[in-house]
């Protein structure tokens, strides 16, 4: 099978705490504040003091103490601070360590922590008043990528800043999503102190998309158990489908197939998978009005039942990504096009 069209997301390149924190780790992780000064040498063997030495020195004692330094200065904006995890940024490399402690925080937060778990873990203080971004679980859920769109200095402040960008989500079952965030925040002597925040789904426009080619009966029979969602669906899929990287071994003859297309990237609500086959790659869909759509919290399934002989005349499997407006049906032929798989057996 050949693939054309198709949208590939970069792998995964959260390491060290990242990976730890955001996996759900939290009693082990240890964040990269910035190191304590070191110590002073040992003392030389103080002269007695005098009388007033000594009450030079008491009349300090009872002086006010001066406020305490801040747990975290904030370093100039665009430097890059050396102490950060090695993140995959897209957009503003030179984003510091405390941009990032900000959006692990919120991430943190989203995937169900508590308040106090996150501050004890990033330094960050507010997260109480984070809300869930989508009314969805996420727990299961770990970090991908971050993109910042923005850092700057808040309102001129040399302790403030203001950030927003995007937070790629991925889990075991290969569910993606992305979530944009917007934040502005300020250090002080308890740490990083959330002044506003901004949660928001970014659905994706251009999903990657998985194809299967499964026998009907396994797939119908999963089907009348009411057992399926989005995970033992894929697991079933997998389990049952055809090998489509090695044309060779396709079975020959007309056989009742079902063909399933998966989006591994959630998708806006009034967004569908409109799916199709042709004899060229070129020409119209058919059997579109055949096809069966499925929702999986946001992720889309559509499945188009049929005979087909793969070992016989090649035919290309099209998908579209089409939104529904209004009350208005979308038409199948319209929407934008996101796959394009040719079924060419070997001769």
């Amino acid at each position: 099978m050949t693939r054309l069209g198709s949208k590939a997301f970069g792998s995964p390149l959260w390491a060290g705490l990242a990976a730890a924190v955001l996996t759900g780790g939290l009693s082990a992780c240890a964040l990269p504040w910035p190191a304590a000064p070191a110590s002073d040498p040992e003392p030389a063997q103080a002269e007695p003091e005098t009388a007033p030495q000594a009450a030079q020195g008491a009349a300090q004692e009872t002086a006010p103490r001066a406020a305490p330094e801040p747990r975290y200065t904030l370093p100039p904006v665009g430097l890059v601070n050396q102490a950060a995890p090695p993140i995959r940024f897209v957009g503003r490399p030179g984003v510091p360590v405390d941009g990032y402690r900000v959006v692990l925080a919120m991430t943190l937060r989203a995937k169900g922590f508590s308040s106090r778990g996150v501050e004890q873990t990033t330094g960050v203080i507010g997260a109480e008043r984070l809300a869930s971004p989508v009314d969805l679980e996420l727990s299961s859920f770990r970090s991908r990528r971050i993109r910042f769109s923005r850092y700057e200095p808040l309102d001129g402040l040399p302790s403030a800043r203001s950030i927003a960008g995007l937070v790629d989500l991925e889990d075991d079952a290969g569910r993606r999503l992305s979530l944009r965030f917007e934040a502005d925040y300020r250090a002080d002597a308890r740490g990083l102190v959330l002044e506003r925040t901004v949660w928001a789904a970014a659905p994706s426009e251009t999903p990657e998309i998985d194809l299967f080619i499964v026998p009907a009966a396994p797939l119908e029979a999963a089907k009348a158990s009411g057992k399926v969602d989005y995970r033992r669906l894929r697991a079933k899929l997998a389990r049952h489908a055809v090998d489509l990287q090695k044309p060779a071994t396709w079975p020959s003859g007309r056989r009742e197939y079902l063909i399933v297309v998966m989006a591994r990237d959630r998708v806006a609500p009034e967004a569908r998978l409109v799916m199709g086959v042709s004899r060229d790659p070129a020409g119209a869909p058919q059997e579109t009005q055949r096809v069966r759509r499925y929702r999986y919290d946001g992720w889309p399934v559509a499945v188009l039942p049929g005979i087909f002989d793969l070992a016989g005349a090649p035919f290309w499997v099209q998908v579209k990504l089409a939104k529904k407006s209004g009350l208005a049906e979308v038409d199948d032929r319209d929407g934008r096009l996101i796959g394009l798989f040719a079924m060419t057996p070997e001769r």
